[in-house]
This record gives C-alpha cells, structure tokens and sequence, in this order.
C-alpha cells in the first residue's frame, strides 16, 4: 500500500491550523487550563462542550444513521455512502474524545469510568456508550485497511463478526445520543425554557439523525470534487428526500413540544435568547426543509449543499443553545470563547479533515473511484453496505 499522497494546498492549510492548534495545546497543559480558557463558574462547559461534545457527536451520528438505513431498513442502493459515513463517525468521535482531554482537569484518568461503577448517572453512561460506539466504529472500518493490505485470516474474522457489532453500533448510540440530552434535564434551574424539555433526551436523538443523511450528502458532494469522481445524483436526490422528511418531523416535534410546555410566550419576548431561538428555527430548520421539499434544489449540487450545510448549522446552533446560549446567568456573568480555545477545537477539526482526506486517497471508500494504485480488491465481500451489492443501484 501507497501510503504517501501528494499535498495540496488545502492539506498544508489543515496541517498550519493543526501546528497553531498543537502549540496552544501545549501551553495549556503546562501552565494550566485558566490560561486559555474563558470558562467560568456560570458558564462551566462552555465552547468545548457546546461544539467539542455536543456538535462533534451529534455530527458523527452520520455513521449510524448511513448504517442503520442500509443494513437494517434495507436500502441498499445508498450503500456506496456507508464506508465514508463510518469513517467520519470514527474521526467525529475521536475528536470530540480529544477535545474532552484538553478540557479536563486531569485527562489522564478519563480511564476510571471503565472501572467506576456509577449506572444512575447519566454523565456515565453517555461515558460508557461512547467508549464503546467508538470502538465498535474502529471495528467497522477495521475491514477496508485490512482488506486492502489483504490479511485474509483478520478479513474474515471481521466478517463474521461483523451483523452483531453493526448492530451493537446502532444500538449505542441510539442510547449516549440520548443520554446527551438526558445529562441537561438535569439542571432544569440553568436552561432557559425555550430549550430544556423533559423532551430533550429525544430532542438530542432526532436532531443527530438529522444531521446524518446531511452530512452524507455533504462528504459525497464535496468527495467528488475534491477526488474528481461525478456525483450519484440520483441517489442524492433519494437520500435528499428522505433528509427533507426528518427535518420537517423535527420541527414538527421541537415546536409542538414548545406548545405543550406552555413556552410559546418566550419565543416572542425580548430577549437574545428569542433571537437565537429563531435563528435556528428559520435557518437550521424551516429554510432548509423548504429547499429540500423542491425537486430542483435536490437536483443541483449547489442546492443541495446549501440546504445541508443549513441543517448542519442548526443542529450546531441548537447544541450550543442548549449547553451555552440558553444558560440562565446573572446580568453580569458572560462568556466569550477565547482564542485559544477556538484555536484548539479548529485543529482538532483540521486534523479529522486531513485524516479523512489522506485515508480516502489512500484506501477504497469510495465505491466511484478505481481501486488505488490500479489494483483490483478482492472478490470475497460480506452482504449489505460493505459491498458492491451486485444489481443493486
């Protein structure tokens, strides 16, 4: 296997953001967390959470729902997108890993929780649940390097393996994607009511597989750009279709969740939190669900781009309403992510991008690019997404 790639300009981009990133990092592990950081008593989470925790795993939800989709509903002619989606949940989760490292106190005993035993607490099982999706991730993925460096013996063990880990997969994180929301009804005192719900364990778990048939579309689209392979149109549209659908149930649910809490008035008070609450409503949901309901934006890639990096934005913006936006404070408590730590969570997210972008050059996730170097890969394939399902398109 080939593992040098030619860099491009948009490479030595990500890799100056990773070294500006790694020297910030730096300093914060030798002279402390308070040096970089404007996370406060009334604010304790702050950017790293709100993006970091909240974003980075409700973004990786793409590898479930991809999979899910295919190999449970059975839809398999979306499954040349399962490959790509279950590497970004790879990288997504090991990002979002990361950026808790830098945010503890002491990283180094992020291990107790796999020794702890604590199964009322909600911040363990999200703990637990995430430990264990990301691993089931890397078993997944395990079979494209191993079937490209052609370990026969390792291929068919993952193989055989590979339904009940699947299935363990999408179970997790059906549970931590909720348990996220389940860890903020806890403090019903700090959110404001336009977004703490009793609802919100589902709130989380909708609003994650929003964002994956949108960030699906949006790897292919870019992918065939930046690799020169023509976009399943077809398929885009279909999965397009399917993404319209979800929003519009999202919205339907958030909103009447409002209404059976009795908070409608606060949508309509003066306040940033209004604001902020319209924002995403219009322009994470509305708009995008009103693009993607007409067939001529789900036919153009710029359309379709456009209407997902929407969702995407909202289902950002709704995390960091929840977890820093919408926290209720004193009139003259504030926070304002510092540079480090936007500094920090932009390398972070770099470093995903170049590891996605280096593994999708170097090994076959693609189903539209040739084999690398030329070569053919092997004929032994497993049912569903992690094949070529012959007749299938």
């Amino acid at each position: 296997m080939n593992w040098r790639i030619r860099l491009t300009w948009w490479d030595k981009l990500l890799l100056a953001i990773m070294a500006a990133a790694a020297v910030v990092a730096f300093v914060r592990f030798a002279t402390g967390i308070g040096t970089i950081a404007n996370i406060n008593n009334a604010y304790p989470w702050g950017w790293w959470v709100g993006y970091g925790i909240m974003t980075m795993i409700a973004v990786g939800a793409v590898g479930f729902t991809m999979t899910a989709l295919v190999e449970i509903l059975g839809v398999h002619r979306y499954h040349s997108f399962v490959r790509p989606a279950v590497l970004m949940g790879l990288l997504c989760y090991t990002s979002a890993i990361t950026m808790l490292m830098v945010e503890l106190g002491r990283p180094w005993k992020v291990w107790m929780v796999l020794v702890s035993w604590a199964p009322t607490s909600a911040l363990y099982e999200v703990g637990w649940c995430a430990f264990l999706y990301l691993t089931v991730l890397a078993l997944e993925f395990a079979q494209v390097p191993v079937e490209r460096l052609g370990w026969g013996r390792a291929l068919r063990i993952l193989r055989v393996i590979y339904i009940p880990i699947m299935l363990l997969g999408v179970t997790l994180s059906h549970l931590h994607q909720s348990s996220l929301g389940t860890l903020m009804t806890l403090i019903p005192h700090k959110v404001n009511e336009l977004w703490w719900s009793d609802n919100l364990p589902l709130l989380y778990l909708f609003s994650a597989m929003m964002a994956g048939p949108a960030m699906a579309i949006l790897e292919h689209l870019a992918a065939a750009r930046w690799l020169g392979f023509a976009p399943r149109m077809d398929l885009l549209a279909g999965l397009a279709r399917i993404e319209a659908w979800i929003v519009g149930l999202f919205f339907a649910f958030q909103m009447g969740d409002l209404f059976y809490r009795g908070a409608v008035d606060a949508m309509f008070a003066a306040s940033w939190f209004a604001v902020s609450f319209w924002v995403e409503i219009v322009f994470g949901l509305m708009v995008p669900f009103v693009l993607l309901m007409m067939p001529e934006v789900r036919e153009s890639r710029r359309g379709l781009a456009t209407a997902c990096a929407l969702v995407i934005a909202g289902v950002l913006l709704h995390r960091l309403n929840v977890a820093v936006i919408g926290l209720r404070v004193r009139h003259w408590e504030t926070y304002v992510p510092s540079l480090g730590e936007v500094t920090i969570t932009l390398g972070i997210t770099a470093a995903a991008i170049f590891a996605f972008g280096w593994l999708a050059r170097i090994l076959p996730i693609h189903e539209e690019l040739p084999a690398p170097e030329g070569k053919p890969l092997p004929e032994a394939r497993v049912a569903g997404a992690w094949r070529g399902a012959e007749g299938v398109s």
